[in-house]
């Protein structure tokens, strides 16, 4: 039977800055971890057809990923909310201006199966160049488990060996 390389149902684990030194793990999870990809359409028209396309053109392409952390520690929640650190106080600060693609890091997505993420890099996803943004509510009931939205920008790759590139499914 055929199957997805990363398998067809299951949690997951998110590595960001994947290769690096200070790479942090962003799981533990509560609710769906969503890789998200769109091609942007522009039609092309003729005046005798109307508002019918008689063909259509590939725009651009565009790559997000959101993940909803939760149970997070005070690290985890200081790279992705891009906060401010002292001491156990996490500062929130406002940004504007700030370009993203510097400072983006590799990005893996590894199944997990029986809490144990797999080892098998072919079954991972890597993205070349990611960012946080901020997205997130806080709920505070008597039933709802707190979960900080994160989601994640993917750019396009400027280096030379990934140019042009998002990523791939499976790792050699």
């Amino acid at each position: 039977m055929p199957k997805l390389p990363m398998g067809d149902i299951g949690p997951c684990e998110v590595e960001w800055g994947y290769g690096e030194s200070d790479a942090i793990l962003l799981s533990p999870f509560l609710g769906t971890v969503s890789l998200k990809m769109a091609d942007t359409l522009k039609d092309v028209q003729e005046e005798g057809f109307g508002d019918a396309a008689v063909d259509a053109i590939i725009s651009g392409t565009t790559m997000e990923l959101d993940i909803p952390m939760t149970r997070s520690t005070i690290d985890q929640l200081e790279a992705v909310l891009l906060g401010v650190l002292n001491a156990s106080v996490l500062t929130l600060t406002g940004m504007v201006g700030c370009e993203m693609y510097a400072n983006a890091r590799a990005l893996v997505i590894k199944p997990v199966c029986n809490n144990v993420p797999s080892t098998v890099h072919t079954d991972w996803i890597h993205l070349y160049k990611t960012y946080p943004f901020r997205k997130w509510e806080l709920q505070f009931d008597r039933s709802n488990q707190r979960v900080f939205l994160v989601g994640f920008k993917i750019f396009i790759s400027q280096e030379s060996a990934t140019y042009g590139d998002f990523g791939t499914i499976g790792m050699t």
